[in-house]
């Protein structure tokens, strides 16, 4: 798993993904309220 802290840098992975496969490429949204963060994650099970 990749994990990116630059929110442009995860906007541009995350366009690339969906631009290659748009079928299989899934995103999942989750708040950590102990850690008071929200975490995006974006995947097509392939890396």
């Amino acid at each position: 798993m990749v994990y990116v802290t630059s929110w442009d840098e995860f906007v541009g992975r995350s366009v690339q993904l969906y631009k290659a496969d748009p079928q299989s490429t899934r995103y999942c949204m989750k708040y950590r309220h102990c850690d008071g963060k929200l975490v995006l994650k974006v995947t097509d099970n392939k890396e």
